[in-house]
């Protein structure tokens, strides 16, 4: 009786020994996933950032220029405000399609990825 309840205890620890180590694991690659999601927003944001800033100084010169050729500064800013919102209110209407989807997709494929844990 004795030797049945010893091969219990080692299957009990074993399972338990299994069990630990299956939520390590689950730990590991979330954390991986995280980070790799996090450090991709992170490098995007600092690209982002640097687009933004050249954009700005572009759209401040054309707006000078603009306003230079109507002999009117003024008119260059607001040419080109009209311009951004009529693109504001096209991308405002097609956001789930252009912005909304391919994002969701794009983290949804980071996050079920398998191959970044095999072994190459």
């Amino acid at each position: 009786m004795e030797e049945k309840s010893t091969s219990f205890e080692v299957l009990l620890e074993r399972a338990q020994a299994y069990t630990e180590t299956s939520i390590r694991l689950f730990k590991f690659k979330a954390t991986e996933k995280i980070a790799g999601l996090v450090s991709g927003l992170a490098s995007q944001l600092v690209i982002a950032t640097i687009l933004f800033l050249l954009f700005l100084n572009l759209n401040i010169g054309a707006a000078l220029l603009i306003g230079g050729l109507f002999n009117k500064t003024w008119m260059g800013f607001m040419l080109l405000a009209g311009f951004y919102l009529l693109a504001g209110v096209i991308v405002y209407l097609f956001r789930n399609r252009w912005i909304k989807t391919p994002v969701s997709n794009a983290v949804i494929t980071h996050l079920l990825d398998e191959d970044q844990f095999s072994d190459k």
